[in-house]
C-alpha cells in the first residue's frame, strides 16, 4: 500500500509519502495504528483518493485497504500553513511538532534561495501567480518585477460564447506607486494596455470594491473551482455503457500481454459478369474494434473463454503402445512461454514394509497431477490432381484433404523444452495418434494425380489451471489506444493496481462472446457524470456555477453545405454533499446550427447555502451521423466560497481577461507587476497607513524605519543614526529592492536589509542602531596592560591551499529579473577581477538580497572576500566592566607589551596643558602621539612633549575634568604611547567577577578597496 500527500496548489509534487507494502484492512484501523489520537469523526479539509477514485469522508470507516492501492490525499484550500502540517502528522502519523518545521519549511522557504539570514532572493526562473494556502503575505520593498498571489482561484466562465477570466491578486501588504494606465502590468513581455480585451482595477489597502469600480457587480467574488470538473473536460455521451462482441459480425477479438485488438468486417456482395453466366463476389472490409472509451475508463470484462493458445504447429507425434506414452512435438504460439503453469506431473517413490514378511515394496505414487490441455491432432493425406476441362475453361489443379481426427483433454506427464519447440507426453489412454487416411478418393472428375503427402495438423489449447491467481474477467482501466490495440492495466475490486498481473490468460484465442461493461458514473458510459463537490470540505456556499463547452460547435451538415439546426438537452441535478436526499433537476437545452465553438456558465443562486454535490446526464440521444456536431463536454464546476469585498493592509489587484488568446499568455501564471513600494520618510511618520505621507522609494533607510516600526519593538530604532545612514547610501546610489515573502524574525529581516548598505543591526540599551565597518573610522577604546586583566591570546591563521578564492554573488537582474551571478576574485596583483563563470572549487555564496544592480553587487561580493583574505589574526582579551562599553562592529585600539617601544600608564595628575605619569618617560621618548582616556571609557588623542620623566606638555588642554576621586573610588585616566593595533570587535561576553571578554580581529584598509564610492568624492 502506497500512501501521498499532495496539496490543491499542486497535485504533482508530493509533500509527504508513506510505503507500507504489507498491509491491508480498513482505513480506519491504519490511522488509528499510525495516530492514536485519530479520530473518526472529526473531518479535516482532505479529500481522499484510492487508485484515482475519489472517496468521500463518509466512506472512509467502511473503506478497506488492499496491498497493491495507491492513497493520495489532497489537502484543500482554506488550510493554513501549520494546519497543513498538522493534517501531514495526522496522516503520517509522525511528532507534530517536529513534523511542523520540516513540513513549513517544505511549503513556503523551501521554493526559494535562501540568504543566510532566511529571506528569500526573488527570483522569477521559479516564480508566477500562486495560490498561497494562508501563507505569509509578502511585504514587497523598493522596485522590482512581481508576480502577485492569488487570493482565490482564477474565476473562468463564459458569456455570450465568449471565455472570460477574473483574477484577484495580492501584490503585498502597503500601497504602492503605479502608473494609471496600468502600462506597468504585464501578461508575459506585454503591457495589459496593449492587450485587447484586457481591464485591470488596483483597490488600495481598505477600500471597498463596488459595482462601480470594479469590472462589474460581483466580480471580486472569492471562487473555488472543482478539482474534479476541469478544462479538460467530461464528454457527455448518451452511447452504450456494454458492448457486446457476440452481436459484431464476424468479429476477431484477440488478447496479447496487457493489450487486446479486434476487429469485425462490413460485408459487400459485388457482381460481375463472364463466360459462365457472371456472378457476385463477396468483399469485406475491416474495421478495428473501438470501444470510444478515453483514457483512464474503466471498464469490467466478461465472458472471456480463459483458455490460452499454446501451438498450432504440429512438428510430429508418435505413440509408443509399449510404454502406454504418447509423445506430441510442436512449434510454441507466439506470444506462449511455458511457465510455472505449464507443469507436468509429479511423482514420488515410496516403500512400504510387509508387517508379516519384512518385504519391502516400492510404489510410485503421484504427489500432484500435471495441468490439462486440450489437444486436437489430425493425421492429414493431401492428393493434388488435374481435373477433366469443361466449357470455355481449361482443366485446372486441385489439392484436397482427407483427415482421421482426434480431440482428448490430456494431463501433462512430461514436459521437454528445445527453443522455440515443446515436447509433451501423455497417457495413451488419453491420447492416441491416429493413423493417416489409406486412400484419398478426388471429388471431381480428373485426368490424374500428381502428387501425394502425409502431415500433422491441429491444435493444443491449455484451460487456465484452477490455481491460477487472475481469471482474464474482472476489472480493467484503460491506458492507451493505438491502431486498434487497447493498452490496460488490471484492478481489483476496490480499483486498484494489480502490481503482479502479468496480462492476460487468453493469449491468441479468438473470443468471440466477450462483455465489456463500463464502470457508473464514468463520462462514457452514457450516464451520469458525478456527483462532484462544489465546495471544499467544511466550506459552504449558495452561488455555483457550471461550464459547458461544445468545441465543435452545434448542428448537422446537409446535402447542401450548410448546417441544420440540431438540439443537446441536458439535465444537472444537486443535493446536499453525502445526503440521500432528493436531487433538485435543472434541464437544460441548446440549440444551434453552426461550427463556431460555443459554450455556456450556467450560474445557479440557492436560498440556503450549503456544501452541495453536482451530477450530470444527457437526456437528449445522439444523431450518430459524421455529419453531426454533437459534442458537449462539462469543464467546469465551482463556488463561491467568500463574499468579502475590503482587504485591509494590503494592496489587490482584479483583472478581467476576454478571449483565448489572451487567456493563453495565462497559462503559464505570468501576470507581473512593476510598482514602487509607498513608505514613509525616515523620521516623517509613524506608520504606513496615511497614504498622504507615503512616498515612493528604493532606499534604505525607509525599509529599516518600517520594520522596526512595524514591530513589537517599534520605539527601539535610533533614528538619528539612521538619517546619518540615509545620507550617506543615499550619496552612494545604493537602493533595496526585495521582497520578504516567508518567516523571519526582526534581526533577520533587519540583517538582510542593512546588508545591501554593508552595514549590520545592533542593539544596545534597549536601543536599535546601525553600524558598519568603514575606512578611516576612530577607535572607540583602547586597551593596554593597564585597563586588561591578563595577556591577550593572539591566534594567527596562515594563508592555505583551500582558503576562499572566489565569492559567488547571487542577485536580482534589473533587465531580466531573473537571478543573476556574478564570481569575485582577486588577480595576483590584488586587483579585483569579476568573471560571470567560476574559476576555483574554494567558493562562499553570498545571496545578496535586494540587490539589482551588477556594482552593488561585485562591491559586495568584493567586500567579502577581501574580509576573509585580510582579516587573519584574531585577540581575544579580559577587561574589567569596561569592555561592555563596546559593540559589535566597533573599532576599538590595542597597545600590546610585545611592541617594548610601547609606554603605558595612568596620569596622576593635570595642570592645565601639562600632565603628570606614573611611569617614567625615557629620554629619547621627546614628543609623540599619546591617547588618554575620559571617565566614559573614550579616549582623547593629542601630541605631547617631554617636560622631564614624569611630565608631558599637550598640545591642548585635555578634555577631562578632574575628579578628587580619582585614585580613590575612581581610577586614574590611563594613557597610552606607541604603536596602536587597530581591530574590530566581533564578540562582547560579560564573565562572571565583572569581567568582560572580547574578541577582536585586525583591521584592514585593503578591505575597503572596491566600495562603492560616494558621489562626491
Amino acid at each position: 500500500m502506497k500512501l501521498e500527500i499532495v496539496t490543491r496548489e499542486d497535485l504533482n509534487k508530493v509533500l509527504e509519502h508513506l510505503d507500507l507494502p504489507e498491509y491491508s484492512g480498513s482505513l480506519t484501523a491504519l490511522l488509528k495504528d499510525l495516530i492514536p489520537s485519530y479520530r473518526s469523526d472529526l473531518h479535516p479539509y482532505l479529500s481522499l483518493f484510492v487508485n484515482g477514485r475519489k472517496v468521500e469522508q463518509t466512506e472512509w470507516p467502511s473503506l478497506f485497504i488492499q496491498k497493491s492501492d495507491h492513497l493520495k490525499f489532497v489537502i484543500e484550500p482554506g488550510v493554513t500553513g501549520t494546519a497543513i502540517a498538522a493534517i501531514i502528522s495526522v496522516v503520517i502519523g509522525v511528532a507534530s511538532a517536529v513534523y511542523a518545521m520540516v513540513s513549513m519549511h517544505k511549503l513556503g522557504k523551501n521554493k526559494q534561495k535562501n540568504t543566510k539570514q532566511g529571506n528569500s532572493i526573488y527570483d522569477v526562473n521559479v516564480q508566477g501567480n500562486k495560490v498561497k494556502l494562508m501563507e505569509i503575505i509578502p511585504e514587497n520593498f523598493g522596485f522590482f518585477k512581481r508576480f502577485p498571489d492569488y487570493l482565490a482561484d482564477r474565476h473562468v466562465f463564459y458569456r455570450n460564447n465568449t471565455l472570460f477570466c477574473d483574477m484577484i491578486l495580492c501584490q503585498g501588504i502597503g500601497h504602492y506607486d503605479y502608473k494609471a494606465d496600468h502600462s506597468d502590468i504585464y501578461i508575459g513581455e506585454t503591457p495589459i494596455s496593449e492587450l485587447k480585451g484586457c481591464s485591470a482595477y488596483v483597490f488600495e489597502p481598505g477600500v471597498k470594491i463596488t459595482a462601480e469600480n470594479s469590472p462589474e457587480d460581483k466580480s471580486w467574488y472569492c471562487w473555488y473551482s472543482s478539482t474534479e470538473v476541469t478544462q479538460s473536460g467530461h464528454t457527455l455521451k448518451s452511447g452504450q455503457g456494454k458492448i457486446d462482441t457476440s452481436s459484431m459480425n464476424g468479429v476477431n477479438l484477440e488478447f496479447k500481454g496487457n493489450t487486446f485488438s479486434g476487429c469485425n468486417y462490413r460485408i459487400y456482395n459485388i457482381g460481375y459478369g463472364g463466360c459462365s453466366g457472371g456472378g457476385t463476389e463477396t468483399v469485406r472490409i475491416k474495421q478495428n474494434l473501438d470501444l470510444k472509451w478515453a483514457n483512464g475508463t474503466i471498464f469490467e470484462l466478461s465472458g472471456a473463454g480463459n483458455t490460452r493458445l499454446v501451438g498450432t504447429e504440429i512438428v510430429a507425434a508418435e505413440t509408443d503402445a509399449a510404454l502406454g506414452i504418447a509423445t506430441l512435438t510442436l512449434k510454441c504460439a507466439d506470444g506462449f512461454k511455458p511457465d510455472g503453469y505449464f507443469r507436468a506431473r509429479t511423482t514420488e517413490i515410496q516403500t512400504s514394509v510387509d508387517e508379516e514378511t519384512g518385504e519391502e515394496t516400492d510404489t510410485e505414487v503421484i504427489t500432484r497431477n500435471g495441468d490439462y490441455l486440450k489437444v486436437t491432432l489430425s493425421a492429414v493425406t493431401s492428393i493434388t490432381y488435374d481435373t477433366i476441362p469443361s466449357g470455355c475453361s481449361g482443366g485446372k489443379t486441385v489439392t484436397e484433404d482427407e483427415a482421421n481426427t482426434t480431440e482428448a483433454l490430456c494431463e501433462i506427464l512430461e514436459v521437454i523444452r528445445s527453443g522455440e519447440h515443446v515436447t509433451l507426453k501423455f497417457d495413451s489412454s488419453d491420447l492416441t495418434v491416429p493413423e493417416y487416411p489409406e486412400e484419398v478418393t478426388p471429388s471431381q472428375p480428373y485426368t490424374k494425380i500428381t502428387a501425394t503427402a502425409n502431415h500433422l495438423a491441429g491444435s493444443v489449447f491449455q484451460p487456465m489451471p484452477a490455481d491460477y491467481p487472475f481469471e482474464d474477467n474482472g476489472l480493467y482501466e484503460i491506458l492507451n489506444y493505438t491502431n486498434g490495440v487497447y493498452t490496460v492495466k488490471r484492478l481489483n475490486d476496490s480499483y486498484g493496481d494489480v502490481s503482479d498481473w502479468h496480462g492476460f490468460y487468453s493469449t491468441g484465442v479468438n473470443q468471440e462472446h466477450v462483455l465489456f461493461t463500463l464502470i457508473s458514473g464514468q463520462a462514457s458510459d452514457g450516464g451520469y457524470v458525478g456527483s462532484y463537490r462544489a465546495c471544499p470540505y467544511g466550506a459552504e456556499s449558495k452561488i455555483f456555477e457550471l461550464d459547458f463547452s461544445m468545441p465543435g460547435g452545434l448542428g448537422k451538415l446537409n446535402d447542401d453545405g450548410e448546417f441544420d439546426k440540431l438540439s443537446i438537452s441536458i439535465q444537472i441535478e444537486y443535493r446536499r454533499a453525502g445526503s440521500n436526499e432528493q436531487y433538485t433537476v435543472i434541464e437544460k437545452t441548446w440549440t444551434n446550427n453552426t461550427n463556431d465553438q460555443l459554450a455556456e456558465t450556467v450560474r445557479i443562486e440557492l436560498a440556503t447555502a450549503g456544501n452541495y454535490e453536482f451530477r450530470v446526464i444527457r437526456t437528449s440521444q445522439e444523431d450518430g451521423s459524421t455529419r453531426a456536431l454533437e459534442e458537449i463536454k462539462w469543464v467546469g464546476l465551482k463556488s463561491v466560497i467568500s463574499t468579502i469585498d475590503r482587504y485591509d493592509n494590503m494592496t489587490v489587484l482584479i483583472c478581467r481577461f476576454k478571449g483565448n488568446e489572451t487567456l493563453s499568455e495565462l497559462s503559464e501564471n505570468q501576470l507581473a507587476t512593476y510598482w514602487t513600494r509607498k513608505l514613509p520618510a525616515v523620521g516623517y511618520a509613524d506608520s504606513d497607513t496615511d497614504s498622504q505621507s507615503l512616498l515612493p522609494t528604493r532606499d534604505i533607510a525607509p525599509v529599516v524605519q518600517y520594520i522596526v516600526r512595524k514591530s513589537k519593538y517599534r520605539n527601539i530604532l535610533d533614528v538619528d543614526t539612521l538619517m546619518e545612514f540615509d545620507e550617506l547610501w543615499r550619496s552612494q546610489g545604493i537602493e533595496c529592492n526585495g521582497s520578504i515573502d516567508s518567516d523571519s524574525t526582526l534581526l533577520e529581516s533587519l540583517r538582510d536589509v542593512l546588508n545591501c548598505g554593508f552595514a549590520v543591526p545592533v542593539v544596545r540599551d534597549n536601543t536599535l542602531s546601525v553600524k558598519r565597518l568603514h575606512a578611516g573610522a576612530q577607535p572607540v577604546q583602547i586597551f593596554t596592560k593597564s585597563n586588561m586583566t591578563s595577556s591577550p591570546v593572539i591566534t594567527y591563521s596562515l594563508p592555505k591551499d583551500d582558503d576562499i578564492n572566489e565569492v559567488v554573488v547571487n542577485f536580482t537582474s534589473p533587465k531580466t529579473y531573473k537571478t543573476e551571478t556574478v564570481y569575485c576574485h582577486t588577480d595576483d596583483e590584488g586587483n579585483k577581477r569579476i568573471t560571470d563563470y567560476p574559476e576555483s572549487d574554494n567558493q562562499e555564496r553570498l545571496d545578496a538580497w535586494g540587490v539589482t544592480d551588477r556594482e552593488h553587487a561585485i562591491a559586495l561580493g568584493m567586500r567579502r572576500l577581501r574580509y576573509l583574505r585580510n582579516t587573519r589574526v584574531t585577540y581575544d582579551i579580559k577587561t574589567e566592566l569596561n569592555g561592555l562599553n563596546c559593540n559589535f562592529n566597533d573599532l576599538v585600539g590595542l597597545v600590546l607589551d610585545e611592541n617594548l617601544s610601547n609606554i603605558t600608564g595612568r596620569i596622576t595628575a593635570i595642570n592645565g596643558q601639562n600632565i603628570t605619569t606614573d611611569i617614567e618617560i625615557p629620554e629619547d621618548c621627546w614628543d609623540g602621539v599619546i591617547y588618554i582616556s575620559r571617565k566614559d571609557g573614550s579616549y582623547g588623542e593629542y601630541t605631547f612633549y617631554r617636560n622631564d620623566s614624569h611630565s608631558l606638555y599637550l598640545d591642548s588642554y585635555p578634555d577631562i575634568y578632574w575628579d578628587s576621586e580619582f585614585g580613590k573610588s575612581l581610577e586614574y585616566p590611563l594613557f597610552a604611547i606607541g604603536e596602536l593595533q587597530l581591530c574590530w570587535v566581533t564578540a562582547v561576553k560579560p564573565e562572571s567577577n565583572n569581567r568582560c571578554s572580547l574578541s577582536l580581529i585586525n583591521y584592514s584598509e585593503d578591505i575597503f578597496r572596491d566600495d562603492i564610492k560616494e558621489k562626491n568624492q
